[in-house]
């Protein structure tokens, strides 16, 4: 399924922020929308039309700015066109804001259209994502966006912070539009990687990450090795997914969860932390003289 979104760029923060990374992470298999697509050079309205036409679905974000628009009226014409009786369910008007709806909307039989001008209505986001194959979000739109923003101000502010999943919600789209689109800089290490299994193969795996290309020096001086390499970036920012299996692992040790609780002290490392079992329960039981907390951040399967 490939949805065009037609919006007013006064609505783009809302569009970028908020609609488009949850219906990516949703499953929706295909975006249609200018700031990825266009190519300068080359006719606005060539390039619009173009788009358009390959779109199976045309999502369109009302808004009194989008109505003043001449580019906005030139895809909603097209969009109408395509399905004017309404009876194939190709338009999806999304009220953003309040205005005054055209008569295509508001005749006697209008299209339901999605009310999102409090877009922290569960069942609306959930009713839009269905009618645009975006099932696979795992917990509610506005849930996964309020983790995605916390996530966010706690690296900002260099703050380490525990992400924990319960049920089956799509942490990946998540981590992954992180990366993506926010913190180019944050480095994923994946405990499910056999690399990781020992104390030097994770440290060797995280100084690769970064950039590193010589391997560190043998136990024991691993530690002081990787303190000095971390604290040469001055700052570096990893994310550990699957932290779980670290209770798996009989390899590591209290120095090397020492090692980065020294390093996060200083400012050095910060971390995001992925897993299932909290972050404080799982050093806990692991290293009980070992433990430090941070913060954390929880996100439920949708019911």
């Amino acid at each position: 399924m490939r949805i065009f979104i037609s919006y007013n760029h006064k609505q783009g923060d809302w569009v970028w922020k908020r609609l488009v990374p949850s219906l990516r992470a949703g499953g929706a298999k295909e975006i249609l929308i200018d700031r990825e697509r266009f190519r300068f050079g080359l006719a606005v309205v060539g390039q619009m039309d173009n788009l358009q036409d390959q779109a199976d679905k045309h999502l369109l974000v009302l808004s009194p700015d989008y109505f003043k628009s001449d580019y906005c009226l030139h895809e909603f014409k097209r969009a109408i066109k395509c399905d004017p009786k309404f009876t194939g369910s190709k338009v999806l008007p999304v009220l953003k804001d309040d205005c005054t709806l055209p008569k295509q909307l508001s005749g006697w039989n209008p299209p339901l259209w999605a009310d999102m001008r409090d877009d922290n209505q569960v069942n609306v986001w959930k009713a839009l994502f269905e009618e645009c194959g975006a099932t696979k979000l795992g917990s509610t739109a506005p849930a996964w966006l309020d983790a995605r923003d916390e996530i966010l101000s706690a690296l900002h502010y260099d703050k380490s912070t525990n992400l924990v999943i319960q049920g089956d919600v799509n942490w990946r789209g998540l981590l992954d539009h992180i990366t993506k689109d926010h913190i180019q800089d944050l480095v994923v290490i994946n405990f499910e990687d056999p690399d990781t299994t020992s104390r030097q193969g994770l440290l060797n795996t995280i100084i690769r990450a970064i950039g590193e290309n010589t391997q560190l020096q043998p136990k024991p001086h691993d530690l002081s090795d990787f303190k000095h390499r971390l604290i040469a970036k001055k700052k570096v920012k990893l994310a550990f997914t699957h932290f779980d299996l670290a209770s798996h692992r009989s390899y590591y040790d209290k120095d090397l969860f020492g090692t980065l609780r020294f390093l996060m002290e200083q400012d050095i490392l910060i971390l995001l932390v992925h897993s299932k079992t909290d972050f404080k329960v799982l050093m806990s039981k692991l290293y009980p003289f070992y433990t430090f907390e941070i913060g954390k951040i929880k996100l439920s399967e949708q019911p």
